[in-house]
């Protein structure tokens, strides 16, 4: 199952950044983003806003789950 914080991790992978440069990027800290990537909290609004703004991510397919 892919879940979220998955999806973000390989998001940040996939642009080569650290979760520091990924974090300031999208206006989140390193440990709230460790935090989304470890699935232990979900995205606020704000930051999925930032997500598609600053990669182009399509956020149907980022907030579906299988």
């Amino acid at each position: 199952m892919e879940t979220i914080g998955l999806k973000m991790r390989g998001i940040r992978k996939k642009h080569k950044m650290n979760q520091i440069e990924f974090s300031e990027k999208i206006g989140i800290s390193q440990g709230r983003l460790s935090e989304i990537e470890q699935d232990k909290t979900k995205p606020s609004a704000d930051t999925l806003i930032q997500l598609r703004k600053q990669f182009s991510v399509d956020l149907n397919w980022l907030l579906h789950i299988e």
